[in-house]
């Protein structure tokens, strides 16, 4: 582990502590779900992702549409975060392999 990961992990404890959440519900926490919620479903409610003219057939499309949206609205988020929110929009709507 670098002195790097060792510090995010320990900053994740320390909030993990401070929120008062217990290690089982610090697990549960999905921070795909938790971006997605917090910047797109305000535009994006849930008939975006289930309509018949959508427009996602792939994983690779999906992660292409999530990494268009963060530069578009923005968020420049990184490989990670685009990653978290593919995955979490993948569970809930498309269920889309590899």
């Amino acid at each position: 582990m670098s002195v790097n990961q060792g510090v995010a992990a320990g900053g994740l404890a320390v909030l993990v502590m401070a929120s008062g959440l217990t290690p089982v519900a610090a697990a549960e926490f999905d921070r795909g779900r938790a971006l997605y919620e917090n910047h797109c479903r305000v535009c994006h409610e849930d008939w975006a992702h289930t309509g018949e003219g959508r427009r996602v057939n792939s994983l690779e499309g999906l992660r292409a549409r999530v990494s268009s949206w963060s530069v578009h609205s923005g968020l420049q988020w990184d490989t990670e975060e685009i990653e978290d929110v593919t995955r979490y929009l993948n569970r809930r709507f498309y269920q889309l392999t590899p």
